[in-house]
């Protein structure tokens, strides 16, 4: 188990340990050593203040609300009157759901105004104009973004190489939004990276944003960015995997899940947090699972139903490791558990269980019920994906191949620039399927495009990588069927073993070489 929770700290006095903070009603913090790079240096003659506002804005860059406010309260414990604590701590009560703290935390700072240094004093402005409790304050909304701009502007005019002050003037342009705001903050996030190429808030907010556009691969140094410079922080190990599995990266994202869910796991024994009171556990176990789901890791993915927080609920997540795990059993128990919530997630989860058990009579009565749903309800994207990769499914399976391909293809055309879809994993989906029906029914020119073009989306798709090494053995391609035997196994290196040659053993005898014309071969 990893734990830089275990690392030596910077002491604080015992009386100081056992008083709960006023506002966060958390235990005070302690300063965990090699968390975080990035410093900003502050106007406080406290060291020990200095290093709790480091440590706070190292979680508020990474959306650990809670840690973050109980960094930045620990941190006016040592000095009362620092001006960034105060600024901080608000922002992160604020973000963690706590505005009437937040807001009695602006209102008590505006006391130090006057005499804050005039960087900290243009940040204080700015926030007080925020909350609406400067002089004469604008109206909400944009007048006050404008006002607090203003604020900024000027201070960036004298003092250009301060991280803190383009941060702030990033997120004034995005209304002060997270998740990577929008294209009028990105250029100010990209400016800050000019001063400080590792400052994990403008990075983390960056791979957010583009990971929303067309061209996610743009976000992939700031994936990296923000790890080198939260080594020590869950989130970060996290973060990568936003992109990873949009980008086909598979090579690193399981064992950085890993690490991710692994730290957060101390996080919670050394600080006695519960894992419902994490915000972000649940996310950072679910993405997990997924990659290593894609992986071929099972005993892995296994071990998280020991701490996933939301195994009493149903879980697609769930669902599918159990599935790509061939436990049909406790598959159809975990899609049965979304008939009370979700019946058109429940009907679309049954039909390709019974369909991956070549059993279409159970799958037919599910797809006809999502089929309905989707006629009379709401058109949504999701629900169109699984109506046409349902009844694909089932076309092939009574043996309709055309009509199968048909409508997978009409699947592929809508998803395969639709990065929103290649979420998760989710990039090559279609063409695996097609690709493998396609193979079985012998028409190798629409499998062999179906499967290169499934590698294009996702270079980790061991399934098109074995349905490539079998197209090629059957049709007398010796050597590039070899090539792609190697890159199956390049695909599974880290699955667990035997697995690999089970899943060859199913797509090698879904067509035999006897089936082929000697021509062909």
């Amino acid at each position: 188990m990893i734990s830089l929770f275990l690392s030596s700290v910077l002491s604080i006095s015992a009386d100081a340990k056992d008083q709960t903070l006023a506002h966060t009603k958390l235990k005070p913090s302690r300063v965990e050593k090699e968390l975080c790079l990035y410093r900003y240096r502050i106007y406080t003659n406290s060291p020990l203040c200095q290093a709790f506002n480091d440590q706070g804005l190292a979680y508020l860059y990474s959306y650990a609300w809670m840690e973050s406010a109980r960094s930045f309260e620990t941190a006016l414990k040592h000095d009362p009157d620092c001006v960034m604590a105060h600024i901080g701590l608000a922002k992160a009560l604020e973000r963690w759901g706590k505005k009437s703290e937040s807001t009695k935390v602006i209102k008590d700072a505006k006391r130090l105004e006057e005499k804050a240094a005039p960087n900290e004093k243009a940040l204080l402005q700015a926030a007080l104009v925020e909350y609406g409790l400067n002089e004469n304050p604008p109206a909400a909304g944009e007048a006050r973004q404008k006002a607090a701009a203003i604020i900024i502007d000027q201070a960036l005019s004298q003092y250009d190489d301060d991280q803190e002050l383009w941060f702030a003037r990033a997120q004034i342009a995005c209304n002060y939004a997270t998740f990577g705001g929008n294209a009028s903050s990105a250029p100010f996030y990209k400016a800050l990276l000019k001063i400080n190429p590792l400052h994990p808030g403008a990075n983390h907010e960056l791979i957010h944003f583009y990971e929303g556009t067309q061209r996610p691969a743009l976000g992939w140094p700031h994936a990296e960015g923000f790890l080198n410079s939260s080594p020590g922080i869950h989130h970060a190990n996290h973060m990568q995997a936003h992109l990873a599995t949009r980008l086909g990266k598979w090579d690193k994202t399981s064992d950085r899940s890993t690490k991710a869910v692994q730290l957060e796991t101390a996080y919670h024994k050394e600080m006695n947090v519960k894992p419902s009171e994490d915000h972000q556990f649940q996310h950072h176990v679910q993405t997990l699972l997924i990659s290593l789901t894609h992986d071929g890791r099972f005993k892995e993915a296994i071990a998280l139903n020991d701490i996933r927080p939301d195994k009493s609920k149903a879980s697609v997540a769930w669902f599918k490791f159990l599935l790509a795990s061939k436990d049909y059993a406790a598959a159809e128990t975990e899609a049965k558990k979304f008939l009370k919530t979700e019946k058109n997630t429940a009907a679309y989860l049954l039909a390709i269980l019974y369909l991956a058990q070549n059993n279409p009579e159970s799958a037919m009565p599910w797809f006809e019920s999502l089929q309905q749903s989707w006629i009379t309800g709401k058109k949504e994207k999701l629900q169109e994906f699984r109506v046409w990769e349902v009844q694909g499914l089932l076309f092939a399976a009574q043996g309709q191949y055309k009509l199968s391909a048909r409508l997978l293809k009409r699947a592929i055309d809508k998803s395969k620039s639709d990065y929103s879809h290649h979420a998760w994993g989710n990039g090559s989906i279609f063409m695996e399927k097609l690709g493998l029906i396609a193979l079985a029914n012998k028409d190798f020119v629409e499998a062999e495009e179906a499967f290169l073009e499934a590698l294009a989306h996702d270079p980790g798709d061991v399934h098109a990588a074995l349905g490539l090494r079998r197209l090629c053995e059957v049709t007398g391609r010796k050597e590039e069927a070899n090539d792609y035997a190697k890159l199956a196994s390049h695909c599974w290196r880290k699955a667990d073993p035997g697995l690999l040659e089970k899943e060859w053993d199913i797509i090698k005898s879904s067509i035999s070489e006897s089936s082929i014309p000697a021509a062909m071969r």
